[in-house]
């Protein structure tokens, strides 16, 4: 049981986002931080040389409590651990000291491994989780946003994305990286900077004589909660003929001019599950053709369309694309991705096509 409790608003003023000097920046938070706990003294924030970075000493009802502070450049999942593994090593020295763990960004999955050490955190912008000597401490949603932006580039670039693509595509496989750069179509470069990413999330099964996910599942979730099919390029169109019909034209077109086409969205789910049912139609397109959308009857509106066409953002949305009795469809993983976000029902036509469609193939 905590005796005293202290919650931050969010709202509090922003603390810039300085990472040029971590072990500076992360003197400063702590000061700012604690400083404004009301019932905690804090006496001094100084260096710690040896595994931990920064001593912090505090004073509670007259009682002095310490923390050892491990800091890193990076808040993933790999270096919460290695930072755990420091704090204890030095608090085996020095019992009764509380370990934190400070980074510019703390991922969700970092927190998760402090709280179940029993060490806390905090980032630079303050946000953090503190349980020790009867005390809580916790501030949420605090903007970090340069952090997580610089952070994300390393798996949901176009590029990188590609490299996703086949890994979850294909999760009970075990990848080479060279097969893994061919199959993906990007340089051995990119690759590399992909397992990098993974690995510090420990998303990657470790066992495995190469690269192979251990976690498809929370791969595509957090995935999906980053991705928007509106960074491709959306034409909302119009067509007199069924949905069905309307598609099946489109692509005989597209198939005899060589452009690249899937059905997506709704409209692929239902080819792979049946039982989602759609009133409006959405594909793929490689390119935007007006003699091509005039041949199959179909033409641009502002509003009430019944069909939307998606110049891709880049061509890996068409890796793993299926050829099914109604038409070609983008493949199961690219399908869900498009309906996870989509408003009315595509979080329910998602959740159909990864249980029964995605996961089977894990």
């Amino acid at each position: 049981m905590f005796s005293s409790i202290y919650y931050i608003s969010a709202n509090a003023e922003n603390m810039a986002n300085n990472e040029k000097d971590p072990l500076n920046r992360a003197k400063k938070v702590l000061k700012e931080t604690l400083g404004a706990v009301p019932f905690l003294e804090l006496v001094s924030v100084k260096a710690y040389p040896g595994d931990a970075e920064l001593l912090v000493e505090l004073k509670y009802k007259g009682r002095r409590s310490d923390c050892a502070v491990a800091v890193k450049s990076l808040g993933q999942p790999k270096y919460a651990r290695e930072a755990v593994y420091q704090l204890e090593r030095r608090a085996a020295g020095r019992p009764g000291v509380y370990g934190i763990f400070m980074a510019p960004y703390i991922s969700e999955g970092a927190g998760t491994i402090l709280a179940e050490k029993k060490a806390g955190y905090m980032d630079f912008s303050g946000n953090c989780r503190l349980a020790f000597d009867g005390i809580y401490i916790e501030r949420k949603g605090a903007p970090n946003a340069f952090a997580v932006k610089r952070d994300l580039r390393k798996l949901y670039s176009p590029k990188a994305a590609r490299v996703l693509r086949v890994l979850l595509t294909g999760a009970r496989r075990v990848w080479k990286m060279a097969q893994l750069s061919a199959e993906a179509g990007v340089s051995l470069g990119q690759t590399a900077n992909v397992k990098a990413a993974l690995a510090e999330r420990e998303w990657l099964d470790a066992s495995a004589p190469g690269l192979r996910l251990a976690d498809p599942a929370a791969v595509l979730a957090q995935w999906a909660r980053e991705y928007d099919f509106r960074k491709n390029i959306v034409r909302e169109c119009y067509s007199v003929k069924s949905p069905a019909e309307t598609e099946a034209g489109l692509e005989e077109l597209c198939a005899g001019k060589g452009i690249p086409f899937a059905l997506a969205g709704f409209s692929a789910a239902a080819r792979l599950r049946p039982a989602v049912r759609y009133q409006r139609g959405m594909a793929y397109v490689g390119e935007f053709r007006p003699e091509l959308l005039a041949a199959a009857g179909i033409k641009e509106v502002e509003s009430g369309g019944n069909i939307l066409l998606l110049l891709p953002y880049d061509a890996g949305v068409f890796y793993g694309s299926l050829k099914t009795p109604g038409g070609t469809v983008t493949g199961a993983v690219q399908t869900y991705l498009d309906l996870a976000g989509y408003k009315g029902r595509g979080e329910e036509a998602a959740a159909e096509i990864l249980e029964h469609v995605i996961k089977p193939s894990w």
